[in-house]
């Protein structure tokens, strides 16, 4: 299930990073509990005993893993894991599943039930001195509609990963009658007549992200964020869904963005050995090359001429210090990769048209440190 295996593997290596960032800095931020919520658990398209493939088993890990490691460094906090299921079979499962697997340390509550339903029981268990971690991953799409939503979203201290699947909003985007329901789904009921299957994409994201934010909680310092990864079809090329995340932090955007990084590389090399098998099953023969000999890593990249347009329109001959706010603002305003930033603007100063004030010696990935304050950016004019 190539899908379901990105899917997996984002959860697993944002949700390891997220709390143990969230864990360091607890006290600064009054967070005593953190809280982890699979709204749609399951168990699916798993039979074995171990649920290895599920997000259940993958969460419980990795809660137990960030409990040990800050609990290493002198950080005593709670960890907490809410399962809400509907299926009464697959919620037995989980049932004797968390009884059976859940590690020492780690609170894990399933709950049998509608999650729309559940929603002001969910927000009662996560309490207000926890930080929350939502996972929203349903079959369809009505469940994940802004207006349903918005419940969650208004919760402080919380960060959303939310599958939205853009097949079948793509195929009901264009029908007289399906107006209503996208409406709900995306909080407004865009015009898409005309629009090129790429432009149609973006505009119904880029529309739901928006009225997603509106709702989350925030501050002047802190302003709703928004990024995704596009999950493609495992034999077909279009897209499935996206993996839409929310956060009120800058630093998480260029996590996020950065471990997505490595993600879609990870995507483009199960999609290539999906086909391969594909094909060698059609054929009865093998194939001379490994499928991943065939993965371009600059595949759906932005061009680096148009990266480094961008960074020379937006610097100028004033000094001007960049951080990690302004470079989270140009990941939500691009989709970009931070790679695709860093390297166009390493060949800027290659070239002398940038110079970096702060870099000491010769750089070879990051051209700009976002830890502290940033660093500072000038236009040469050469």
């Amino acid at each position: 299930r190539g899908p379901a295996f990105i899917k997996h593997t984002l959860l697993k290596l944002y949700l390891e990073a997220l709390f143990l960032i969230v864990g360091m800095g607890a006290d600064k931020v009054r967070v005593t509990e953190l809280c982890y919520v699979d709204c749609f658990a399951g168990p699916w398209g798993d039979d074995t005993e171990d649920l290895g493939t599920t997000s259940i088993a993958i969460s419980l890990g990795i809660l137990d893993q960030c409990r040990k490691k800050l609990s290493d460094m002198g950080k005593s906090i709670r960890f907490r894991a809410l399962y809400v299921e509907k299926d009464k079979k697959a919620f037995a499962r989980l049932e004797k599943y968390l009884r059976d697997h859940t590690p020492v340390g780690i609170d894990a509550t399933p709950i049998n039930g509608d999650f729309v339903d559940l929603q002001p029981q969910i927000l009662e268990w996560c309490g207000s001195n926890s930080f929350a971690f939502f996972f929203i991953d349903p079959k369809g799409w009505s469940d994940v509609g802004v207006g349903v939503l918005r419940p969650l979203l208004e919760r402080p201290k919380s960060e959303f990963l939310i599958t939205f699947m853009y097949d079948f909003l793509n195929r009901a985007a264009s029908m007289q009658d399906m107006s209503a329901q996208i409406g709900q789904l995306l909080g407004e009921a865009p015009s898409v007549a005309g629009l090129s299957p790429p432009v149609r994409e973006k505009k119904l994201l880029q529309i739901y992200r928006k009225n997603l934010k509106a709702h989350v909680q925030t501050s002047p310092k802190w302003p709703a964020r928004s990024a995704y990864v596009a999950v493609q079809d495992g034999e077909k090329d279009r897209t499935k869904y996206h993996l839409v995340y929310l956060t009120s932090h800058p630093l998480g955007i260029i996590r996020f963005m950065e471990i997505s990084e490595g993600v879609a590389l990870v995507q483009r090399q199960v999609r290539a050995t999906t086909k391969q098998d594909k094909r060698v099953a059609k054929s009865g023969q093998n194939e001379l090359f490994q499928a991943e000999e065939f993965v371009n890593d600059d595949d759906g990249r932005a061009s680096p001429e148009e990266v480094e347009r961008f960074w020379m329109k937006g610097l100028s001959r004033t000094v001007r210090q960049y951080g990690q706010k302004e470079f989270a603002d140009w990941l939500e305003e691009t989709d970009w990769f931070p790679c695709d930033l860093q390297q166009a603007l390493g060949r800027l100063i290659a070239d002398g048209k940038v110079v970096n004030l702060d870099a000491k010696g010769k750089r070879k990935s990051k051209f700009l440190h976002l830890d502290k304050n940033g660093e500072r950016l000038q236009l040469t004019g050469d």
